[in-house]
């Protein structure tokens, strides 16, 4: 049922319109001229955020999800297809994360009104600023949507992968004041501030912590030359777990180190500690895992089940009462100039979010 070629046509497309993270206006202008061409309404919300429904079908409505943004470098992205898998041509991201899964939404839509296929109503999101740690879904007014259930298509891997459960994620963004000397005339002056993230680095649990819990400081910034004692020091991390206790636990490790060290070296802390989103499980019986694990197997896929790691959109729906799962776009080695996208499961994962949709018809 699903058009290869034009599904494969749509994603070269959708991937040379550039929309980093904060820049995503002339993407978004493209998918309203496309939803409306295919019978959508639309409306855009005050952060940036596409809302756009198909208002006929049977049944409740189901929400398909994805995000507009992608990660640097995003820009002027040139795919080239080797072998039946699509690249980028090594300069930048390729963009499958998220434009498989807009692609494949369209394609659904395209189908939807080409075959009059079974469908329930269908509601549409695509967010902003997803990969700034899902600012446009955090943002977003759920009360404005009427799903309940919902698939977000944004997760790597080919057909048969269910995301039913994600973290709780902190986000920590640390300043530490030391005092700047001259680092060969006068050291016992100064105050390093660097040597501070240093020992309360090494008294973090970082890396994986247990099977649902992990923690990471992934960017250090400070200093002003190789001779000079550095008067501050910027800190950038994150800590996540499906368990929420666990995380509260880590947090306050993490806080507990960098409270205790900077006293004791006699600096000065500035932290701030942001809960970023909400972990969520859905129970195997939920409608939308029996719809998603019977498209699979009607297909002819194993489905798997899966505990997910990272956040998604996902988070904030399912924290706001819409049953979400997460599948497969087909994505793979995302965040990277190696990003690619093998078309036998992009094909394969827009026929499973198809014949869900389908099966959730009434």
């Amino acid at each position: 049922m699903i058009n290869r070629d034009r599904l494969v046509q749509t994603f070269l497309e959708l991937v040379q319109i550039d929309s980093p993270s904060g820049e995503e206006a002339e993407f978004r202008e493209e998918m309203i001229r496309r939803f409306q061409a295919l019978g959508l309404t639309t409306e855009v919300d005050d952060y940036g955020n596409l809302i756009a429904r198909l208002e006929d079908g049977s049944g409740e409505y189901l929400l398909l999800s994805g995000h507009m943004d992608t990660v640097e470098p995003g820009r002027g992205i040139k795919p080239v297809i080797r072998d039946g898998v699509i690249y980028s041509d090594g300069a930048t991201v390729l963009g499958g994360d998220d434009k498989s899964g807009v692609a494949i939404i369209l394609e659904i839509l395209q189908l939807i009104k080409d075959h009059n296929l079974p469908h329930p109503p269908i509601e549409v999101v695509l967010t902003v600023e997803e990969e700034l740690g899902l600012q446009g879904a955090r943002n977003l007014d759920m009360s404005r949507l009427k799903s309940r259930w919902g698939l977000v298509l944004d997760t790597g891997g080919g057909p048969g992968k269910i995301t039913r459960s994600g973290p709780s994620a902190d986000k920590f963004l640390v300043t530490i004041k030391g005092r700047g000397a001259h680092a060969g005339l006068r050291p016992e002056a100064g105050v390093n501030a660097l040597a501070i993230a240093a020992e309360a680095l090494v008294r973090m649990p970082l890396g994986r912590v247990d099977y649902e819990s992990t923690c990471n400081m992934g960017v250090i910034e400070g200093g002003t030359a190789r001779n000079a004692v550095p008067a501050e020091v910027h800190l950038f991390g994150e800590a996540r777990s499906r368990n929420n206790d666990k995380l509260a636990l880590l947090s306050q490790i993490i806080i507990n180190a960098l409270e205790q060290t900077t006293a004791r070296w006699g600096g000065e802390l500035e932290l701030e500690h942001v809960h970023n989103y909400k972990a969520y499980r859905l129970p195997d019986d939920a409608p939308i895992i029996q719809a998603v694990v019977k498209a699979n197997k009607e297909l002819g896929y194993e489905p798997v089940l899966r505990e997910g790691g990272g956040g998604t959109d996902g988070n904030h729906y399912n924290a706001a009462g819409i049953q979400t799962v997460t599948v497969s776009s087909g994505q793979a080695a995302v965040h990277t100039v190696d990003e690619h996208l093998p078309i036998d499961d992009f094909v394969g994962c827009a026929e499973v979010a198809l014949k869900t949709v389908m099966n959730m018809a009434a």
